[in-house]
């Protein structure tokens, strides 16, 4: 049982179900998820697949595509510190597709137990490293993130769970789910990578976070004279847009320098821009300068995921990755945060949360937003405590 669900609008979800072919790839093999089989089938054959998709093309099929941070390490000019038992992405291509209003669920709330999670101590400790790294030159921003492990006391249907986060209030842009047979990615991501429509590439990266009240706008007032999260914005805003240039030389442009976005409990700051293309663009291009997205690594991009590596001691996984939806002439590619990698099985959630670190950052102030993004996700769920 395999299937995907996507936020199209306010009043309706995109369901796919009945995979044609599905696939999980790593560094030498894939694994055929609808065999349990695995397969000899290098990263540079995945690679080129992605070469021969252009983005203004229509598909036949829908197609999802999962590509884990990893991929972006190789992408990146880092693979060797990538092992070959590291998934990189997984690719499904549905027969069927409809479109549902949001359910009813079965469940009410959902009883997470925490298990396991960054201490202060351990915060502090990476802070201060990516702290020296700013006084030294090396880097301007760095996207400090940690896992936060639960448990459920009970085995839940992953189709149960996915009901219940689909009835949920407040569901961002680019909320999606998919089944893989046990693993479950549920993302309540607000954030894109990617969009096309119209011969135009958009992007809109998201950085800065205030908790917010019930008056969001007055708070937006407050985070309009904040320096700090301007100066965060405007690195990551400008990392983007020489990224857009790598695609269509020199024509990428802002749209919009600052806006707010409003999750559950939480109120960011974004920026909009676009390029226009004037000739066939590759998915794997594309990939190739945006991904990772730039606000979940830093600048400059590669040297601050070489940090990363040094710091975070973890696989980033599906978060900070990206979900890529292919539907007619509609490519869409969020940024994974807001996003838990589930096994169904043992009951087992893995979330991660972090924020940008300058040097004018605060570890206490930076440790308490990473617990707000925490806490915004549970909130979604309606999780007992929070």
């Amino acid at each position: 049982m395999i299937f995907s669900r996507f936020k199209w609008n306010d009043s309706s979800i995109l369901e796919l179900r009945k995979p044609k072919n599905a696939f999980i790839y790593y560094r030498t093999t894939r694994l055929n998820l609808l065999t349990g089989f695995p397969e000899t089938y290098s990263l540079d054959l995945f690679l080129k697949r992605l070469e021969l998709i252009k983005i203004q093309n229509k598909v036949d099929r829908p197609l999802v595509f999962h590509f884990y941070y990893e991929l972006g390490l190789i992408l990146q000019g880092l693979g060797h510190t990538v092992d070959d038992s590291t998934p990189l992405a997984v690719e499904i291509e549905f027969e069927n597709k409809k479109f549902i209003k949001p359910p009813k669920s079965k469940l009410t709330s959902l009883k997470l137990k925490s298990i396991e999670r960054p201490t202060w101590t351990e915060y502090k400790a990476s802070f201060h490293h990516i702290q020296e790294e700013l006084l030294n030159g090396n880097c301007y921003q760095v996207n400090l993130t940690f896992p936060f492990d639960f448990e459920t006391e009970d085995f839940i249907d992953p189709r149960n769970l996915c009901d219940f986060f689909f009835s949920r209030n407040n569901l961002s842009a680019f909320a999606h789910s998919t089944f893989l047979g046990d693993e479950l990615i549920l993302s309540n991501s607000p954030e894109c990578l990617f969009q096309y429509k119209d011969q135009q590439v958009y992007t809109m990266p998201i950085k800065g976070t205030l908790k917010t009240s019930a008056n969001w706008k007055k708070d937006w007032k407050k985070f309009e004279h904040d320096l700090k999260e301007e100066g965060e914005l405007n690195m990551i805003t400008d990392l983007l847009k020489n990224d857009l240039n790598r695609l269509e030389y020199p024509k990428a442009k802002v749209i919009k320098a600052r806006a707010p976005i409003v999750v559950p409990g939480l109120l960011h700051q974004c920026s909009l821009l676009s390029v226009e293309l004037k000739k066939p663009l590759s998915l794997l291009k594309t990939l190739d300068c945006l991904f990772p997205g730039g606000s979940v690594t830093g600048a400059p991009k590669k040297r601050v995921m070489q940090i990363i590596q040094e710091v975070e001691r973890y696989s980033r996984g599906i978060y900070c990755g990206s979900t890529l939806l292919c539907i007619g002439d509609k490519k869409v590619s969020n940024i994974n945060i807001r996003t838990a990698s589930i096994s169904v099985n043992e009951r087992l959630w893995r979330y991660g949360a972090g924020g940008g670190v300058t040097l004018l950052s605060r570890p206490v102030n930076e440790f308490q937003e990473m617990e707000s993004k925490v806490s915004s996700f549970l909130t979604l769920l309606n999780v007992p405590g929070y």
